[in-house]
């Protein structure tokens, strides 16, 4: 009977004549990845997905006749078991390259929702309207520690979002602070492999860590934070920032520059040195178990988005480079306003699909949201994705379902082929622009045409001309330490400043005198009492034969370590990002 049923399928036109099959689960392989996606990300059905076959078979459907004995001659195994030799190959793939920053993360799904009215400010869709809500995936992560590494370990914590909007994937990256190290794009590469491992013998390289911010000014403000409790928060208790400046367009054409901020509804909270390192013996897994167990029980982790908002003209006016990733915003002078709210309640399926798999890139943007004049923003918007393409082996990552843009209201890209390609591909349209086939292709330039509600607001750049000269507003500037002087003299409080002393002094240690010398002078530039404190802490057989009087002296010059002003130009400020203006 099941046959005749089955013959009978096959003889009409749009049935899939495959009953039994689509009863199962069937790995999967029944749903393509943007059903996938709107299934892991719980839009579809409120469970996970389970396997309902009755036997293990191979990739390729053959069942298994026993999965403890293979074929074998006198015990020996025979190298004709193709399914034996199947395990063994996919075994030995199962682990594809880590990350070269943020291997060692953790995520899940959920929201977000609009709590107020943005609409004046930007014309993105899934920001339209208070109660608007949009399915996202967040992975939380380390930034340079290895896959394996204990989550508690010092370091910052990565935040990426990405947003499954109707104009496509958005990906909001950022940190657990609100700065970076390094604001120019050829340092990016030295100061991750600053706190990577040192390459002769493998260890933890504190030398490389505190040489590195030694001879970088810019980099006091993160590295403040890195030595502060800040690097050691409670598994998912912290705030996240989007760190870099982005503009916000509406529909009119306008636009502002924002800065996002994530406050925990769950409250900040940081371990101290003893208490880190107990958390890192005692569970390495302890992030990722706390937001996997949280939400397994019923709970949720909720973030408000908040952003501070600045026009152009304000831009070119303040005091402090805007664009500057090294830089804060002065919240008195461009005070927050609340946006919407992130809840992450629904824990990935399978991590190596969900999580290790997961790409996010800066270039993921979509109509209303685009890049600022950052330096570094630019640069990360086109290296992030060419990262993950390597790491994944394929520029078709856009097919595993945690990337894909399941929401989008349409999906026909005029990226063809490569390495893996499983959907409509070229779906039988022309390979090329312009041709005679379709209307509505960007080279018809018709003025209906909807890709001009999503191109670009244009803005002006500091310069026509192709040099090496920056436009970094404090650049070999004294003005370069006034923020992280705020932050240690004012905001700080007596216990934090107490703990960043001793968190410095314990792994300061580990340098060599002229590491230690070069990167007290950096501190004393920001208050002599700030170095003072470190190297009283400092036991007095590791100091180096080093005075503070000569950490003093090199401080005066401090702000121009590692600087070529050759290449220093202040020109262009004034309209740096300013709008194009119109003719009449």
């Amino acid at each position: 009977m099941a046959q005749f049923i089955q013959e009978t399928l096959e003889k009409i036109p749009g049935v899939d004549p495959r009953p039994a099959q689509r009863a199962q689960f069937f790995s999967g392989l029944n749903d393509g990845p943007a059903h996938t996606a709107a299934r892991i990300a719980g839009l579809v059905s409120k469970s996970h997905a389970q396997d309902n076959a009755p036997y293990y078979t191979s990739n390729f459907g053959q069942l298994l006749p026993d999965s403890g004995h293979p074929l074998n001659v006198g015990g020996i195994p025979f190298q004709g078991d193709t399914l034996l030799l199947e395990k063994q190959q996919a075994f030995d793939r199962s682990k594809i390259q880590e990350r070269i920053v943020h291997p060692c993360g953790w995520g899940a799904f959920g929201k977000f929702t609009v709590t107020q009215d943005v609409s004046h400010l930007t014309k993105a869709a899934f920001l339209q309207g208070v109660g608007t809500s949009t399915p996202v995936f967040t992975r939380l992560s380390t930034v340079t520690y290895g896959r394996e590494y204990p989550d508690e370990g010092r370091n910052p914590r990565g935040f990426a979002v990405k947003f499954y909007t109707s104009e496509g994937n958005y990906d909001l990256v950022g940190l657990n602070w609100p700065v970076f190290f390094v604001r120019d794009p050829f340092q990016g590469p030295d100061n991750i492999r600053s706190q990577q491992r040192n390459p002769q013998n493998f260890l933890l390289d504190f030398n490389a860590w505190f040489d590195f911010l030694a001879n970088v000014p810019e980099s006091q403000h993160a590295g403040m934070m890195l030595l502060s409790d800040h690097a050691t928060p409670d598994g998912n208790h912290f705030s996240a920032y989007g760190c870099h400046t982005f503009r916000w367009v509406n529909a009119a054409g306008e636009f502002v520059f924002v800065k996002y901020h994530w406050r925990p509804h769950h409250g900040a909270k940081q371990f101290d040195f003893e208490k880190t390192l107990e958390v890192q013996g005692l569970d390495p897994d302890y992030s990722k178990r706390q937001l996997y167990e949280t939400i397994k029980a019923g709970g949720s982790f909720k973030w408000t988005m908040m952003v501070q908002v600045m026009t152009a003209q304000e831009a070119a006016n303040v005091a402090f480079d805007p664009f500057d990733v090294t830089k804060v915003w002065p919240r008195k002078e461009f005070p927050m306003t609340e946006v919407g709210e992130l809840e992450l309640n629904r824990n990935p399926e399978d991590y190596h699909r969900d999580v290790e798999q997961a790409a996010f890139s800066p270039g993921s943007l979509v109509p209303g949201i685009e890049l600022s004049p950052d330096t570094l923003l630019n640069w990360r918007a086109f290296f992030y994705r060419d990262a993950q393409y390597h790491r994944l082996q394929s520029a078709n990552i856009h097919q595993i379902p945690v990337n894909c843009p399941f929401l989008s209201k349409f999906h026909s890209p005029d990226n063809y082929w490569g390495s893996m390609r499983i959907d409509g591909d070229v779906a039988n349209k022309p390979t090329y622009f312009p041709n005679s086939y379709q209307s509505l292709n960007p080279a018809s330039r018709a003025p209906t045409f909807p890709g001009y509600q999503a191109a670009e607001a244009p803005w002006q750049a500091a310069s026509n001309v192709v040099s090496r000269q920056s436009y970094w507003q404090h650049e070999g500037e004294p003005d370069e330490y006034d923020q992280v002087r705020e932050l240690y003299t004012r905001v700080m409080s007596d216990t934090q400043r107490a703990h960043l002393h001793k968190n410095t002094a314990k792994l300061l240690v580990y340098a060599e005198p002229i590491v230690q010398k070069n990167y007290l002078i950096q501190q004393y530039a920001i208050s002599p009492a700030y170095a003072q404190s470190i190297y009283d802490l400092l036991p007095a057989d590791k100091r180096g034969g080093y005075t503070m009087e000569e950490v003093a002296e090199g401080a005066k010059k401090a702000h121009l370590v590692g600087k070529d002003l050759a290449f220093k130009s202040k020109d262009g400020r004034s309209f740096f990002g300013m709008p194009v203006p119109q003719s009449k």
